[in-house]
């Protein structure tokens, strides 16, 4: 057998979801499945944000390569937003990168912050794709489990500055949360804020489902540390343009100019469409947005009920421990049995370590009236 170079080690450590052994049994799964794993939404784009709604007369060409920046219409808007929505003090568009996805976006707050030996404090359960964004860089994730556990400031504070050591380099939060549906209240930000700035550390603030806030009020840790908050926004969750990957990033002047000059070297621009129809969203998708909003907060309610669980706050999953119900052959077992009853559901090690008798389940990724099947047949095999 030929013998290849040797390959960078630093993924090694990243193994793959449950979905990895289970993908052969899922392929094979027939009659009506309900796909809760995945965090996306069964609604269409509002017509003006159709990829089709780009080939009209007039349009610029779409073809063509795109601002490494950011197209400086889209800049514009998106400087103007987080000022009025977000309340963020920025420098105007000097504070905005255009980054493929808010994925992108906060790859590339990583690599302007984070060095190789750094250690970043993960606020678990926590969403997947963070962990292997600090390994890439070379750096250890340091979960801290405190999300679930709904903690006054207080008691945030002291739990979070436990985990701090002389390598701590950065917090991840994100709020409204993934996987829990919690949101983040002023004085728990508060807390993050005031751990960051009394140790001297960037904050990663993901908020991908600013938009879906369905109980309190959301709000933007780059308010109370501007001069340390590197905040991630997406079009892709908000307007359900997820395949269009467009996100951006918003910070201080010099660090999001550290980014885009690295990022360049990585994917050089965002898509060109992909920006065009960001650019319409803020402007014409709001109607949409409203809709979407109302049909998330209906569907997860009803999800929640059923399984005799808290409403959720936010973003468009329920997490639950299932612990009970496991048997000796663990997860894998609770998945597999899951599969019999065509559900796909996620398991909890994907969102910490902490969490391995845990499942996230998402209420908007099929129609609400496949959801709420899906759900019952899951609320029937955990007895309720």
């Amino acid at each position: 057998m030929p013998q290849f170079p040797k390959c960078d080690s630093t993924f090694e450590g990243v193994t793959g979801s449950a979905f990895s052994a289970l993908a052969p049994r899922i392929a094979s799964l027939r009659g009506e499945i309900y796909p809760l794993h995945i965090g996306d939404t069964w609604m269409e784009p509002a017509p003006a944000l159709r990829v089709e709604s780009l080939v009209v007369q007039g349009e610029p060409r779409p073809h063509k390569y795109a601002n490494p920046n950011g197209n400086p219409s889209l800049l514009a808007a998106i400087a103007d937003k987080v000022k009025k929505k977000n309340r963020l003090q920025i420098d105007g568009t000097r504070s905005v990168y255009v980054a493929p996805g808010a994925t992108g976006a906060l790859f590339a707050a990583a690599t302007a912050t984070v060095s190789a030996g750094d250690e970043v404090l993960i606020l678990s359960p926590f969403w997947p794709l963070v962990r292997g964004m600090v390994l890439a860089r070379n750096a250890t994730p340091i979960e801290v489990p405190v999300v679930h556990l709904q903690l006054d400031g207080g008691t945030l504070r002291r739990e979070i500055s436990a985990y701090v050591t002389p390598k701590t380099a950065a917090i991840y939060v994100n709020t409204p949360h993934n996987p829990t549906g919690n949101v983040f209240s002023e004085e728990q930000l508060a807390a993050v804020a005031d751990v960051a700035r009394a140790h001297d550390l960037w904050v990663w603030a993901d908020e991908v489902y600013e938009d879906y806030v369905y109980a309190g009020q959301h709000l933007s840790i780059g308010q109370m540390a501007p001069e340390r908050t590197l905040t991630a926004f997406s079009f892709s969750k908000a307007y359900g343009m997820t395949g269009y990957r467009c996100g951006y990033l918003v910070g201080p002047p010099d660090v999001i100019g550290l980014a885009r000059r690295a990022m360049t070297y990585v994917w050089y621009s965002t898509p060109t469409p992909s920006q065009y129809l960001a650019e319409k969203a803020l402007t014409e998708g709001q109607h949409w947005l409203s809709a979407a909003k109302d049909a998330y907060w209906k569907a997860g309610s009803a999800s929640a009920r059923a399984l005799g669980m808290p409403e959720p706050q936010g973003s468009t999953f329920l997490f639950l421990d299932v612990a009970k119900w496991l048997d000796d052959r663990g997860m894998m077992g609770f998945l597999e049995d899951c599969l019999n009853d065509n559900l796909v559901i996620a398991s909890g090690d994907s969102f910490g370590k902490d969490f391995g008798t845990w499942v996230r389940l998402c209420y908007t990724c099929v129609d609400p009236e496949k959801t709420a099947r899906g759900i019952a047949r899951f609320a029937a095999r955990i007895g309720r």
